[in-house]
């Protein structure tokens, strides 16, 4: 710092208004440099006579300070502004996230149908993923509301493999008032969609070749069955001849030890595919269907629905589902896309029932091939595969970190 450099910045320097280390080398500068001492002493002696001005017959007690005495006690008025200033700007702040961490709270925790925000936000979440994902749910987790209006929400992605529920990946949410923002992130970094259904009506409609291509998917899959050791459960999806209600379903898998897991169901789009689109349904192109999750954790109302009752019952959550999406579609749109307006799938499953095409089902993998002899079943595809686990605990648990 040289004498051309304090002068130039010498206005700011008395105001205060210079960065801490500019200040330092400009102090530093004066106890060196005579010169610029003289300034500082004549910046004094020109407040000193300003005071004089606006004090009319009274002593100035400045008078009675030697100059440099007062240089110290201006520097350390300075230092005592900027500290206020600091303390003022830290007490707003904390103030400010205080309340706003109470509104934030209190914006999230109220809303319509004695169900907050915040709440309902997480049952669009969960109920979309598992009506578009065949046997994919969300676990374990949780929502906190934070400071200035944001709330976060963590979950497992799990799905039933056996009797065990499997974790997946991870499923973080992030809201700024009405906007939602999710991410996922699948435990092998991605999430490989193996599980595919035909509709019977597209399938019926075919040509030759491509029926023998689709028979030939089946036979690979109970090859793979066959394959496959006593020891072990898998996943599979099946595609029945025809559309069915869901009891009708229960009649055709009557006798078999295995778990239904998710249903296929019909909403009008899937017969309606264009010639060049591919006829497969999955998690990746717009399927639509219900875990039996559904059947006992999502809340009505308020309320969870803890029966595990007959088809007619499942076709009625299904379609209590589908009408929670469409009262809240411009949140669920943020988080899934489809060909469909949720109000035209709600409109014909009001319209022609709730009928279902194929369903995924898990269990011992021997007892899955049984299904091979299974007249009704004109594909399947098959999922993941674990080591044995057929059998049920009565506690178990997941520790994440």
């Amino acid at each position: 710092m040289n004498c051309n450099d304090v002068k130039f910045k010498w206005k700011s320097y008395i105001n205060g208004e210079l960065p801490s280390d500019e200040e330092r080398a400009i102090d530093e500068h004066l106890e060196s440099c005579p010169e610029c001492e003289q300034l500082l002493n004549e910046t004094m002696e020109e407040q000193e006579e300003k005071s004089r001005e606006q004090i009319v017959k009274q002593e100035d007690p400045l008078n009675e300070i030697p100059i440099k005495k007062q240089a110290q006690m201006l520097r350390k008025a300075k230092w005592k502004n900027r500290l206020m200033t600091a303390l003022t700007v830290l007490l707003i702040f904390i103030v400010v996230s205080f309340m706003t961490g109470l509104f934030t709270a209190s914006y999230y925790g109220f809303g319509s149908d004695k169900q907050g925000r915040g709440e309902r936000a997480v049952q669009v979440v969960k109920t979309a993923t598992q009506m578009s994902m065949p046997n994919v749910f969300l676990g374990s987790g949780g929502m906190d509301t934070n400071f200035y209006f944001t709330l976060d929400m963590d979950f497992s992605i799990q799905k039933q493999i056996g009797k065990d529920n499997k974790s997946i990946g991870k499923l973080d949410g992030k809201m700024l008032f009405n906007s939602l923002n999710v991410k996922r992130e699948w435990a092998d970094g991605q999430y490989d969609v193996k599980l595919h259904f035909l509709h019977p009506n597209l399938v019926a409609n075919e040509q030759e070749t491509e029926l023998d291509f689709y028979e030939e998917v089946l036979n690979e899959t109970w090859n793979s069955l066959d394959l496959l050791p006593e020891g072990t459960v898998s996943e599979l999806a099946i595609t029945f001849d025809g559309l069915y209600e869901i009891d009708e379903v229960y009649q055709l898998l009557e006798g078999y030890d295995l778990d239904i897991v998710w249903y296929a169901i019909d909403t009008g789009v899937e017969q309606e595919r264009e010639e060049y689109r591919s006829p497969y349904f999955s998690a990746s192109n717009g399927i639509w269907g219900f875990h039996e999750r559904a059947v006992f954790d999502f809340p009505q109302h308020g309320n969870s629905i803890m029966e595990r009752g007959d088809g007619q019952k499942r076709a009625e959550i299904f379609k209590t589902s589908l009408h929670f999406l469409v009262e809240n579609s411009k949140l669920a749109k943020k988080y899934i896309w489809t060909e469909q307006s949720f109000e035209e799938v709600y409109k014909y499953v009001e319209e022609n029932g709730v009928k279902t095409y194929g369903v995924v089902v898990t269990g011992p993998s021997k007892e899955l091939l049984r299904l091979q002899q299974n007249e009704s079943i004109i594909y399947a595809t098959m999922g993941e595969v674990d080591f044995w686990n057929w059998y049920n605990t009565p506690s178990n648990g997941t520790i994440y970190n």
